[in-house]
């Protein structure tokens, strides 16, 4: 027996393998999630204001050299313990953790002279309180109780206890699930809760950017832009923010509608609500939240920037690089899984004409050239005129498309979001006209023609409010109409639903209803793609066979990024 809860409770091939993933994780540079209040990793962290279960861990900023300026990076391990807004008392902390750090010793070592490498661990181990890293050696000196008791902060509440532990031997990386333990047990008996980490992302930390005269903001306005900026990527554009700051006004200027439309499109906003308090923004009451002055100068700032604020929006989501995701395909029945290949694929070449048309192919080139060397004994190696190869123009033709998506009541939140984010990024980056039929209740309706105008595409997807059953069959009965009735270019319809139909609309069932109307796409020029999950995949597959589709099975359908990579490789297939 240990004086180590932790080391009691495991075994020792649950401990083996938390060593193995500590080991991995620091090796590949890479944070993690240790237990559920606790991050790990050789950067800083932040905590995102507007998710504060939600950890950033900032790839460009190592902690040794941020917080401790070591030289070299990777050589301080930087952990965090997350618990609710608090004063930690230090000096009770600090004798748990070196009262831990001893009995780690006793147990690895097994009756070794300790002393030495204890007092180097004491060293080694630091914990940040205020703005200054003091190790445990100078914390639990006697002469310096009287520091360690001042640094409370003045009582200024945080959010986590910081540990930084610098040249940590991997034979000893056990030792810090002990000090994450010994910490948790300590705020237990100071009263303070701990807060659950939900998800860690790894991003880099961006310098601070030349101020955005552009539009005209004082210097004082910056905060309030990137403030904007930040909720309306959380929420679906400035016009949720607006709306969800309206709902705070206090007396008459308080807006009487619910949240539950808000809900509906972007997912619980309680999270959000709570980070909005701590940014300063709401004031939380008894009765009722209310703006704070903060909220108010944000509120009327976004009214009056309102449209600079949606310009920049747009520009983001065309700039938005579009990432491999992970996915698999099912064309004709038959299930592939998704591969990548690194080879050359050569565009169209031809000779360089006299005049200068289209861009150099150069791998074509430089053989041609060398090919020459060989025939005609060219001296050495060099590139004519006639050498030259040039890329040939591809002509594409436009794609119209139509998205026939789910609006009952299991697409509430993130994934309506996603693909509200879909439609508008796919409007942005092509010249294609885009259309939007949901299925939702007991009856589909076309939310957007087929249409170039953004203004209209906007007040179309404002109206999706995911409830209900689910329709299928009316959608595509829907979707097929909407195509014979208007002037629609090689039309490219995609189905993205996360169930299987709930209602029909002829008969009592609403599955073969919902494969009856699918042959109906044949009579069309339209090609169908299905996008669903794995609890419908097999529905899709028979689906898609139907109007001789195909189908890609997600995750989950909140990953707007991997839509968009589906739909533009269908697309490209589409247009050529």
């Amino acid at each position: 027996m240990s004086d180590i809860l932790i080391l009691d409770t495991l075994t020792p091939k649950q401990l083996e393998e938390i060593e193995q993933q500590i080991t991995t994780s620091l090796a590949q540079k890479q944070g993690f999630i240790l237990g559920e209040s606790t991050v790990v990793s050789y950067c800083l962290h932040s905590v995102n204001p507007f998710h504060p279960e939600e950890i950033r861990i900032l790839t460009n900023k190592d902690a040794g050299q941020s917080l401790v300026q070591q030289k070299n990076p990777g050589r301080v391990i930087h952990i965090d313990i997350y618990h609710e807004p608090a004063v930690v008392k230090i000096r009770p902390l600090v004798l748990s953790l070196a009262q831990t750090v001893k009995a780690y010793l006793h147990y690895s070592l097994k009756g070794k002279d300790i002393e030495s490498l204890l007092r180097s661990l004491y060293k080694q181990i630091a914990v940040r309180t205020g703005d200054n890293s003091i190790s445990l050696e100078e914390l639990l000196n006697p002469m310096e109780k009287q520091v360690t008791d001042s640094t409370e902060d003045g009582g200024k509440k945080k959010n986590h206890v910081h540990l930084l532990v610098t040249d940590l031997l991997p034979a000893h990386y056990t030792l810090i699930p002990c000090l994450v333990d010994a910490v948790e047990s300590e705020l237990h008996k100071q009263e303070i809760e701990i807060r659950k980490v939900e998800n860690i992302i790894h991003v880099e930390k961006r310098e601070e950017t030349q101020p955005l005269t552009f539009i005209g903001l004082r210097p004082e306005d910056y905060k309030l832009w990137n403030l904007a900026m930040s909720l309306s990527t959380i929420l679906s554009g400035p016009d949720d923010v607006i709306e969800l700051l309206q709902n705070f006004q206090p007396g008459p200027f308080r807006r009487k509608q619910p949240l539950s439309n808000l809900r509906n499109r972007n997912g619980n906003l309680r999270g959000l609500i709570l980070g909005m308090s701590e940014v300063g923004l709401i004031k939380r009451g008894w009765f009722a939240d209310t703006l704070t002055k903060e909220g108010h100068e944000l509120l009327n700032f976004m009214l009056q920037h309102k449209n600079e604020l949606e310009a920049q929006l747009r520009r983001m989501i065309r700039k938005l690089p579009v990432p491999q995701g992970k996915y698999r395909s099912v064309r004709n029945t038959h299930l592939k899984s998704r591969q990548k290949q690194y080879s050359y694929v050569s565009k169209t070449t031809a000779l360089m004409k006299d005049t200068w048309l289209g861009s150099i192919a150069i791998p074509e080139t430089m053989i041609e050239a060398a090919k020459k060397k060989v025939i005609e004994k060219r001296p050495f190696y060099r590139i004519t005129r006639e050498d030259i190869r040039v890329h040939e123009q591809e002509i594409t033709q436009p794609v119209d498309m139509c998205l026939v998506l789910d609006g009952s009541a299991s697409m509430v939140g993130p994934k309506m979001k996603a693909l509200r984010y879909l439609v508008e990024h796919l409007f942005l980056v092509t010249r294609d006209k885009v259309s939007v039929v949901v299925f939702q209740g007991r009856q589909a309706r076309v939310a957007v023609p087929f249409t170039r105008n953004y203004s209209r595409l906007k007040a179309g997807l404002k109206s999706l409010q995911p409830q209900g059953l689910t329709p299928l069959a009316d959608g595509l009965v829907q979707t097929v109409k909407l195509i014979k009735n208007r002037q629609v270019r090689n039309p490219l319809l995609i189905l993205i639903t996360d169930g299987v139909p709930t209602t029909g609309k002829w008969t009592i069932n609403p599955r073969e209803d919902a494969l009856k109307a699918a042959e109906m796409i044949k009579e069309t020029r339209a090609k169908l793609i299905c996008i669903g999950v794995t609890s419908n995949q097999e529905f899709l597959e028979e689906l898609a066979e139907k109007a001789d589709g195909n189908v890609y099975i997600l995750d989950n359908l909140e990953d707007h990024a991997t839509l968009i990579e589906i739909v533009h490789k269908e697309r490209r297939n589409r247009s050529r």
